[in-house]
């Protein structure tokens, strides 16, 4: 049986740097198996940063988190539709385009990589 999979990327809250997100499909879900830093132009070069995935997201339980914070949960930007690290704050900070927001919990996510 083949996996289905792909890498998406996002941007460290903290630190500010780059990482991609392996996910690979599981009965309709995207499941978060791996994280790890890629410079820019590794991910452009790979096509990652024109991967769009639309679903629902989860993790393995052995899931690292990103590499630079550890932290396992993410937010998407409302502006752009990029993915940052999330720590819980109510008030968010996108380390893509700079847009400022509130957070909501939602069930199904459009997922874009790109614009750096």
């Amino acid at each position: 049986m083949r996996v289905k999979a792909n890498v998406i990327l996002a941007k460290c809250r903290t630190e500010r740097e780059l990482y991609g997100m392996r996910v690979e499909e599981r009965g309709g879900d995207w499941i978060r198996t791996w994280a790890f830093p890629i410079k820019q132009e590794l991910a452009e070069k790979e096509g990652f940063d024109k991967v769009q995935i639309h679903g629902s997201f989860d993790t393995t339980e052995d899931y690292p988190g990103c590499p630079y914070c550890g932290t396992g949960a993410f937010f998407v930007c409302g502006k752009c539709g990029k993915l940052n690290c999330y720590h819980g704050e109510e008030t968010t900070l996108c380390r893509w385009c700079g847009n400022r927001a509130g957070v909501r919990s939602v069930s199904q996510l459009d997922v874009t990589g790109g614009g750096y």
